[in-house]
């Protein structure tokens, strides 16, 4: 392999030095790849589009195979994850609010000055521990 590059990297360099150099080549070279740039483009966005279209393909069937074997898989270790899964302690600390307490509030009406009250407000409760059905 390494023989294989240096002898690549001879001939580019070679290519190079006579598109340099030589006008009859440029002349070619400019007639055969510049002329049809635009095909050549074409070409190959449609090449890069198809290929990552089959990449895509393929990788959703792989994905549809692998959800199938998960299902077949997951009824058999279904009970012993939600019996561990019932072994572990709960890590949320409990929500506690406290009370409000009874600050003046300014309440003020058109055409009246403001007058302060004291409100009280009761205090929220936290949220309900909800069971998830089955």
């Amino acid at each position: 392999m390494i023989i294989e590059a240096i002898v690549i990297a001879f001939f580019s360099f070679w290519l190079a030095n006579e598109y340099s150099y030589n006008v009859y080549f440029r002349i070619y070279v400019n007639s055969v790849f510049v002329e049809h740039f635009t095909t050549y483009t074409i070409a190959l966005g449609l090449g890069i589009g198809l290929a990552g279209t089959a990449a895509a393909a393929t990788l959703y069937k792989n994905l549809r195979e692998a959800k199938v074997k998960l299902e077949s898989v997951a009824p058999k270790i279904r009970g012993s994850v939600e019996k561990m899964l019932a072994s572990i302690p709960s890590m949320e600390p409990q929500a506690t609010i406290p009370p409000f307490s009874n600050a003046p509030v300014a309440t003020t009406q058109p055409g009246e000055e403001a007058t302060t009250t004291r409100g009280s407000l009761s205090p929220i409760s936290g949220p309900q521990a909800t069971e998830e059905k089955k």
